[in-house]
């Protein structure tokens, strides 16, 4: 056992490293408290997107996120971590502990996956959809060790489906006013300001490009004029796969932010990144549709769009501090 470890003594730089974690609307809905041996991972309803995302899921996929990240921190640290989910209520704020384990030494593969925390980048631009069949079978096998499954969605009439499914729920939360103003809330205007939310300069393509790609892109700005935009349009074609899980309660959820965390770091590493599409799992009876139209084992948390950014890496979205991040 690592006995002279003390957690406390980094307790910055792991907060500042699983801040980077990704988000629905880059809300960070999360807090941490380090102690000697162990970091506390808590859910912070403040940052909750409640219209969007009613029950939580997306926030605590975020949550998961974050874990993978102190996860990753701590076996830099020399010790392999020990993670328990949802140790109390589900329902309750405490999401995860990490523990400190036994003495560790980091992978190559750990070290390359942490150095690409500060890389890894949400691209809404466009994307070279050259992912090849290796690279598939590498991210497919990363979410399953982590308890979630990567489906392709290759075959001609499945991408219908789905691309009809994203039309009809981008159509429907464009529409409704709820919707839009929450939307408000975390993109442009003064929410970068305060380290969280969408800066306009990351928002992609513009929103009539976006909506007359295959798999329409979310119009951020909701229908607003936006100051600047990508230009040219999405690519023909797009990699589209689907991340589910067995089941469907906050500590799958939690393994699933995991699963997308990792998956999206080796992503990084393979000169990829990725968007999401996740407007027909953010209406409950399209969710369902999803899940039965493509036949899927299990139920469907996230819509992702892979390739390799056209245009470089957009800078980084705004990040709260860490003081405000860290209890005491």
């Amino acid at each position: 056992m690592f006995v002279t470890l003390d957690l406390r003594k980094h307790a910055e730089e792991l907060v500042s490293t699983a801040r980077l974690a990704p988000s629905l609307h880059n809300a960070q809905p999360w807090a941490f408290r380090v102690t000697a041996r162990s970091v506390e991972v808590y859910v912070d309803r403040t940052r909750a997107v409640a219209v969007v995302d009613p029950d939580d899921r997306q926030m605590l996929i975020g949550v998961g996120a974050a874990i993978f990240a102190v996860r990753l921190g701590v076996s830099a640290l020399g010790s392999e971590p020990t993670v328990s989910l949802m140790p109390g209520d589900e329902r309750g704020d405490l999401a995860a502990v990490v523990s400190l384990g036994p003495d560790h030494l980091p992978s190559m593969a750990e070290t390359r996956l942490l150095q690409h925390v500060p890389l890894r980048r949400t691209i809404r631009s466009r994307l070279d959809p050259d992912v090849p069949a290796r690279t598939r079978s590498v991210l497919a096998g990363e979410a399953e060790l982590e308890g979630a499954q990567l489906r392709w969605i290759t075959e001609h009439a499945e991408r219908g489906v789905l691309s009809r499914l994203v039309t009809a729920a981008e159509r429907r939360e464009q529409a409704d006013p709820k919707f839009q103003h929450e939307l408000a809330r975390w993109v442009g205007g003064e929410a970068p300001l305060y380290g969280t939310g969408l800066p306009e300069a990351v928002l992609g393509v513009s929103a009539k490009a976006g909506h007359e790609a295959d798999f329409p892109m979310r119009d951020y700005a909701g229908g607003r004029r936006r100051l600047s935009s990508s230009p040219g349009r999405p690519e023909r074609d797009p990699v589209i796969a689907v991340l589910f899980t067995d089941g469907d309660r906050p500590v799958e959820w939690l393994r699933c932010g995991q699963a997308l965390m990792r998956m999206l770091l080796w992503a990084s590493v393979e000169g990829l990144a990725a968007s999401y599409l996740n407007q027909p799992l953010e209406l409950p009876d399209l969710r369902t549709r999803v899940r039965d139209d493509l036949d899927l084992p299990g139920f469907a948390q996230l819509i992702l769009r892979f390739g390799r950014p056209v245009s470089g890496l957009p800078l980084p979205t705004p990040r709260r501090p860490v003081a405000e991040l860290l209890r005491r």
